[in-house]
């Protein structure tokens, strides 16, 4: 059933392969053999969060790590997110698309939403009739740092697209499927024993159509690794070191 100016649940968000996928992104980067379960799962849909929340598997307790040999100048050094464009610089579109791109901004790169908690750049493109229903599930919409954390400068890499596709149900939207790394400023920097420690990767895909009132959200899901357990509880996005440990969630 669709909503105006709302969201769907999107069969995908059972789809393990893209699971599998994103967190590949992950496992090519890890440095040396840890032991233990890392990684902060969210497959999220409007009905999981209002009805009962996050389904949250264990939680896997962090080893302590030797002296940190990270070049936290270069915060993505050797690792395959090197290779992706800085911040903005990753969210590209065609013309007719630009709303699109500019919600992707607004909803994961912009200060004032990463920092200042504030959404308002992005509901402004959503009409205004569906912008209240947004907010008891605005973690799945918008990137919000927990309160106490900063990012490194130079800390977030980004790769996706924004394309023209067909929802399950044969309706044309437009989809922005990305990959954005987050890499955090450790306040004890030996603690830190590679970028699973302080980098945090979020997938976040969102279908939308272009109607007179603003954009339509109709689908959205979004996946996290290697975040705090803090953020499964919260909605505040938080890395490894600030938590202590990472919590799996399978969908």
């Amino acid at each position: 059933m669709s909503l105006y100016g709302g969201i769907e649940d999107h069969p995908d968000l059972n789809d393990a392969d893209w699971g599998r996928r994103v967190e590949r992104e992950f496992n090519r980067e890890r440095r040396g053999k840890r032991g233990v379960v890392v990684g902060f799962v969210a497959a999220l849909a409007v009905t999981g969060l209002v009805a009962g929340g996050l389904l949250v598997g264990g939680v896997a307790e962090g080893p302590a790590h030797p002296a940190s040999a990270v070049d936290f100048d270069r915060p993505f050094a050797g690792t395959e997110f090197e290779t992706w464009a800085d911040g903005e610089k990753g969210v590209v579109a065609a013309s007719e698309h630009e709303q699109v791109r500019k919600a992707v901004v607004a909803a994961r790169l912009d200060p004032a939403v990463l920092v200042g908690h504030d959404p308002s750049a992005f509901l402004s493109l959503v009409p205004a009739e569906a912008r209240e229903a947004w907010m008891p599930i605005l973690p799945t919409l918008v990137t919000r740092l927990k309160q106490g954390t900063t990012l490194l400068p130079g800390g977030i890499k980004v790769k996706g697209t924004i394309a023209p596709a067909v929802d399950d149900e044969g309706v044309d939207v437009v989809r922005s499927d990305y990959l954005i790394a987050y890499a955090f400023a450790p306040a004890d920097r030996t603690a830190v024993g590679g970028p699973e420690d302080f980098v945090v990767l979020l997938h976040a895909i969102a279908d939308y159509r272009l109607i007179p009132q603003g954009l339509q959200i109709r689908t959205t899901k979004i996946r996290i690794d290697h975040a705090a357990c803090s953020t499964k509880t919260d909605g505040y996005l938080a890395p490894q070191f600030a938590g202590g440990s990472t919590c799996g969630v399978s969908a």
